[in-house]
């Protein structure tokens, strides 16, 4: 990396190198800064913190050979491990930017600062197989450091009115502008952004627009810059110790309840709910027992995760006494209200289904038969009738793709798995009692390329008790009659 020049050291200061070197090839130790020293004017109210703000500035160049998924996955990741030294962190191209000043007076100075974002980024990075260096600066604005950091000067300029001058040198190449922009300033001979501030600036808004100039007064701190800080995601993990052992479950009820309406008080506070949660119940030397409470519908209902809790230990047999639990969210989910009636005629109100009540009961339901034995039917595009529809978990029908559209001629919802051949006396069809055909025939011919040939004509009947049927006469040599399904 090149060396600052003796004038850019008189305005920003470069402290000196550490004792060993990284990749990216000299690596500076930035000097602990009192924040008691600061020569920045005071000033009231909301201009007195910007001009406190030191905003430390994280470039990573080699991002930009990923994806802009990739490159935004890892910010994220990366911006957790900023967390720990900054609490307002922003996001911007190839880069973070943190608000350090704060953080000055308790970790000891900028060079505790910067040691341990360098290791912790450092790991991170290699561990993604990535170059481990990365460039930073620090500065009284944001575009500032972004700026510097850029540049490959890791500096900090500390005093706002020396800023203008440590920038000036910078190349243009900085603003990453695009290149009929570019082309413009060298056409120009800009070379550095002081060239910039040396036009007028109504000749470079009428050239490039107001954006260049907004962008250079936000680098300066003559305009207003706002960001678009970390939010980590949302986490929710409790557990607690029993005083003695406890064999009994019913006994844990009013304690997990107090715990449930702990995680519903986080959820609205939040404005989320949740789909899944793991309850765990520890045991001495023996593995935890998982109650995995899935819900079809996200919902924050303490009533209704209490009811599906107690449900789940009607069934549940534990290997040992609890000594602990332990609750935990896996899924996180957006909350969507429901809504009631404005007004209401007469009473007694009416009962209203919905299918937020339908899926409450079927959870329910679930709970207590298990989760593999409430199944649901759809359909598959496939002629002949036995192949036609699937059963699948009711819990599995929510994440697959849209059903096959179903035929418009009258199918049954049961079919018997075996046909059952009906006889014919004096040329009327007999099951039990005599059987009317009503409507027909629908004629179904395939799977004569696999060598079971089917050839149907399927008929709607109905008997003297009124059950209505689905039979079929084959089309073959025997023309036998039978019995494939029943109507509800």
């Amino acid at each position: 990396m090149e060396e600052p020049s003796k004038e850019l050291k008189s305005i920003a200061r470069i402290p000196l190198p550490s004792v060993h070197s990284g990749a990216r090839g000299q690596v500076v130790k930035l000097p602990s800064v009192d924040s008691s020293n600061d020569s920045a004017p005071t000033a009231a109210g909301s201009d007195r913190k910007k001009l406190r703000c030191l905003w430390y500035a994280l470039y990573f160049p080699q991002l930009a050979e990923l994806d802009a998924a990739q490159q935004k996955k890892y910010l994220l990741e990366l911006a957790a491990l900023a967390q720990t030294v900054s609490s307002t962190i922003s996001f911007h191209p190839l880069a973070l930017i943190f608000e350090i000043r704060s953080s000055l007076r308790y970790f000891g100075g900028i060079d505790v600062i910067h040691s341990k974002l360098e290791k912790l980024i450092s790991e991170q990075l290699n561990a993604w197989r990535l170059p481990g260096s990365f460039s930073y600066s620090v500065s009284p604005t944001i575009s500032g450091s972004l700026l510097l950091a850029r540049s490959g000067h890791n500096v900090l300029v500390y005093q706002k009115d020396k800023l203008r001058s440590a920038l000036g040198r910078l190349p243009t190449e900085v603003l990453q502008l695009s290149k009929e922009e570019s082309r413009r300033l060298d056409n120009m001979g800009v070379r550095c952004l002081r060239d910039i501030w040396r036009l007028p600036a109504s000749g470079l808004r009428k050239r490039f627009g107001s954006d260049l100039i907004n962008r250079l007064n936000k680098a300066i701190g003559k305009a207003p810059e706002p960001t678009r800080n970390y939010q980590p995601p949302p986490a929710f993990v409790t557990s607690y110790d029993l005083p003695y052992e406890i064999e009994n479950l019913t006994r844990l009820l009013p304690l997990i309840d107090e715990f449930m309406a702990q995680l519903c008080d986080f959820l609205r506070r939040h404005d989320l709910s949740t789909s899944h949660l793991v309850v765990s119940l520890l045991h001495e030397k023996r593995s935890s027992t998982r109650i995995n409470l899935g819900l079809r519908q996200p919902s924050r209902s303490q009533k209704h995760l209490m009811l599906l809790l107690e449900t789940h230990f009607t069934n549940l047999a534990i290997p040992a006494p609890v000594t602990a639990i332990k609750i935990v969210v896996q899924k996180f989910d957006s909350f969507f209200s429901q809504s009631g009636e404005l007004l209401s005629e007469g009473k007694p109100h009416p009962i209203h289904y919905s299918d937020n009540k339908l899926n409450q009961f079927m959870e329910q339901l679930q709970a207590r038969l298990g989760e593999h034995h409430i199944k649901s039917i759809n359909n598959i595009a496939v002629h002949c009738p036995e192949h036609a529809s699937t059963q699948l978990d009711y819990t599995e029908q929510n994440t697959r793709a849209a059903t096959q559209q179903a035929a418009q001629n009258p199918r049954p919802l049961w079919l018997l798995a075996t046909p059952q051949k009906l006889a014919v006396r004096h040329g009327r069809l007999y099951r039990h009692q005599p059987i009317t055909l009503l409507s027909g025939p629908e004629r179904i011919e395939t799977y004569w390329w696999s060598g079971t040939d089917v050839q149907r004509n399927y008929y709607v009947a109905t008997e003297s008790n009124g059950s209505r049927l689905w039979v079929y006469r084959e089309r073959t040599e025997a023309q036998a009659w039978y019995l494939h399904g029943l109507f509800a």
